[in-house]
């Protein structure tokens, strides 16, 4: 069986729970580590304050084999990302040189030559044992099994996919059959397939508006022999001529 590492992310924001912003990293991430081999187990939406923080990651960083936050990393008062991830761990915070100086040439290089500010600098005030990884310029922040990705949409993804080589895992195998009729009409012989091939996961998603499908299912899984034993038997079991069409493996 092929490996599937597992990860959950964290959105930090008082301002996605009250609607002022809208989380875009959470899709981004689903996307970009299922494009990885990696599943993807959980969304949790906390808001600016290091009690919920570090109460999420105490429990999600247990569970998985990565455990991302988004947002909370930045120079302002309500930047506690770094304080909740060590209150997780029961590490110290303590100034990282090797990010002070990442942060040092950062700030030189888009403020010609001026020395950051110390509210800059407070930014290098993280978990001790707190790693590098990614892009040195602008390097992601990782100790244990937790990764610590800014909340700015442009930032956490550049973040996100400097580390992907570090995630890489097989991919998964996935079939698409669009079908015309509803699912009333197939739903105990879809039953039957997925009890006869545990090994994959077997979706069913219907449709109510003018496409030329009225059901997406979809047959997954990390091994391409389990994929077309199910969709073979799919097809098989569905109702004769309400097959649209077929995509994948």
């Amino acid at each position: 069986m092929a490996e599937t590492p597992t990860a959950a992310l964290v959105v930090i924001g008082s301002e996605v729970l009250s609607a002022k912003v809208q989380d875009e990293n959470g899709p981004y991430a689903a996307l970009r580590l299922r494009a990885l081999g990696v599943q993807l187990v959980g969304i949790h939406t906390v808001p600016d304050r290091e009690e919920d923080i570090a109460t999420s990651l105490d429990v999600l960083r247990r569970r998985v084999d990565w455990c991302f936050t988004s947002g909370g990393v930045g120079p302002t008062h309500d930047d506690i990302t770094p304080r909740a991830v060590a209150r997780a761990l029961g590490r110290r915070v303590a100034r990282s040189q090797a990010l002070a100086e990442s942060i040092r040439a950062l700030h030189r290089a888009h403020h010609g030559g001026e020395e950051p500010p110390e509210a800059a600098l407070r930014m290098a005030d993280v978990p001790e044992g707190t790693r590098l990884l990614g892009d040195p310029g602008y390097p992601t922040l990782a100790v244990e099994n937790v990764v610590m990705l800014p909340g700015v949409p442009r930032f956490f993804r550049h973040q996100l996919d400097a580390i992907a080589p570090l995630l890489q895992a097989p991919p998964w195998r996935l079939a698409s059959v669009f079908v015309a009729v509803g699912e009333e009409r197939f739903a105990p012989a879809l039953d039957r397939v997925v009890a006869a091939h545990p090994a994959v996961e077997i979706g069913s998603y219907p449709r109510f508006d003018a496409t030329d499908h009225r059901v997406k299912l979809t047959v997954e899984s990390k091994e391409l022999a389990a994929v077309q034993a199910a969709l073979a038997a799919l097809l098989e079991a569905l109702p004769p001529g309400s097959v649209v069409r077929v995509e994948g493996p």
